[in-house]
């Protein structure tokens, strides 16, 4: 930025600033989609299973100071959740500040992993702050209650607490990398990678002990909570080691078969997640072509902590039978770093008389990823209000007394109306038949097309036929992919 837009050397006052800037970029459009939506952050299965935890269970154990009671996933998140629900009452919307705030200091701390990592100068650590401060996903998972943003605000922090250790080897740098470490951990499981990867740069040469102890003590303070796990016999927290097997060869496949049924996806895994910065949800094709020179530079400059944090990562999702374009998130900074490592280049190279041209492909890039997060979260707040009205519309077709079986919808229907509401993935013919004799009306709302496609093979997609062939449906109304019938 600096030999693109002819910009001096700042005083640290100056950077502060650029990091304000980099936070509000984010902070003031996210929220203002957000309240002018009536978004509250639940959207889908996952958010709402977050929310449930950590204002009921979890909040409710804490205050009792118990062991924290089972959960899918690891409970980092929830406990900041829980934790300030006693601050705004027990709401979601105490989730979502969370993810928001922890989406606006991204950011920053990208902007200071960037100013710390030897041979990278101020104006290309503004650059990467903005990169990633404009990146529509990022804005996307800001809004809602998931744990995406805290682990990758926590990871951040720790790996330049690391890079500042390496030049400044002072226990309180190490310290602060094993908490925040430790807490993106706990926050989500891939960051473990990231751990790992820290604790081997540490130890590649002679350390202080004193330094080591402290660390070790305070990963494992950090990560008492899940102690839960030796004392409660149904393993919480390791839902993930459950569902999601690593396997090489997953990166040239494109279909799998997995708890969530069968999964078909365009590309294979490897392709997907390499060219995903490239993706409008991301940096944009504009932005995204100056990753290649920014590779060559930051292996030139032997930026390894860079690199290995992005080679991680991805290398564990191509091997991951799951395509989901917010586990990209996981490896944004480093990546933001080398793009704008690589824009730096290419102001270097090339003549100065055609350096206009260059400033322009990068306004213009920066122009469409802010668009892109305008129309991908705000979207995604239509859709959510679209469910909403699919609540409203089904409420006025079926009885105060009826019960409603559902699919993908069952969190929804549960916390915005009064329906007795059973999740279809729970129940078999032999747990619904008994059901079916009861004198209440019963109803069932489903996208049958997806059942008949994802899930035709696995107990759902037997149970949806059982009651379409043998029980009987009649459809009363259809929502979009969603019909409403009632079972006879």
């Amino acid at each position: 930025m600096q030999r693109l837009f002819n910009l001096d050397s700042p005083h640290p006052p100056l950077l502060i600033a650029a990091g304000v800037v980099s936070a509000l970029l984010l902070l003031v459009p996210v929220g203002g989609l957000v309240g002018a939506g009536g978004f509250d952050g639940l959207y889908g299965q996952d958010a709402y299973a977050y929310a449930d935890y950590a204002l009921g269970p979890l909040r409710n154990d804490l205050q009792y100071f118990q062991p924290f009671p089972y959960f899918f996933w690891p409970p980092g998140y929830p406990l900041l959740v829980a934790a300030l629900s006693f601050l705004t009452g027990p709401t979601p919307r105490a989730g979502q500040f969370v993810s928001l705030l922890a989406g606006g200091l991204t950011p920053v701390f990208t902007l200071l992993l960037a100013r710390a990592t030897l041979n990278i100068h101020w104006h290309v650590s503004v650059l990467a702050a903005l990169i990633v401060a404009l990146t529509p996903q990022l804005w996307q998972s800001s809004a809602v209650v998931m744990a995406d943003t805290t682990g990758l605000c926590c990871a951040t922090l720790g790996i330049w607490s690391l890079a500042r250790y390496h030049t400044q080897p002072r226990a309180r740098w190490l310290a602060l990398a094993s908490v925040a470490l430790a807490f993106a951990l706990l926050a989500r499981w891939i960051y473990g990678l990231l751990a790992l990867l820290s604790a081997l740069s540490v130890l590649r040469q002679p350390r202080p002990l004193s330094h080591l102890l402290l660390a070790s003590l305070i990963s494992l303070l950090t990560l008492s909570p899940l102690v839960s796990i030796f004392l409660l016999p149904n393993l919480p927290f390791l839902g993930n080691f459950q569902v999601h097997h690593w396997n090489f060869f997953n990166a040239f496949q494109n279909t799998f078969y997995t708890p969530d049924g069968l999964l078909t996806y365009t590309l294979p895994n490897g392709l997907y997640y390499l060219i995903a910065p490239a993706h409008w949800a991301y940096f944009t094709p504009l932005i995204a072509a100056f990753l290649l020179p920014g590779l060559f530079v930051a292996w030139r400059q032997r930026l390894w902590l860079i690199l290995a944090w992005a080679t991680a990562i991805y290398l564990y999702h191509a091997g991951d039978p799951y395509q989901n374009f917010r586990f990209t998130l996981a490896y944004l900074p480093p990546l933001a770093i080398l793009t704008a490592l690589g824009i730096d280049r290419m102001a270097t190279v090339i003549p100065a008389r055609w350096r206009w041209g260059l400033r322009g492909v990068v306004l213009l890039g920066g122009a469409a990823m802010l668009i892109g997060g305008l129309q991908l979260t705000g979207s995604f707040i239509a859709r959510k209000n679209t469910e909403l009205e699919i609540t409203r519309r089904v409420i006025q077709n079926v009885p105060s007394d009826a019960r409603l079986l559902t699919f993908n919808l069952t969190s929804t229907f549960r916390h915005y109306t009064p329906l007795e509401t059973l999740e279809l993935y729970d129940h078999t013919p032999a747990t619904l038949a008994p059901l079916l004799t009861e004198p209440r009306p019963f109803y069932l709302l489903v996208d049958p097309d997806n059942i008949e496609t994802q899930w035709r093979a696995e107990p759902l997609g037997q149970t949806y036929l059982w009651l379409r062939e043998t029980i009987g449906l009649e459809e009363i109304e259809a929502y979009g992919n969603y019909h409403l019938y009632r079972i006879k």
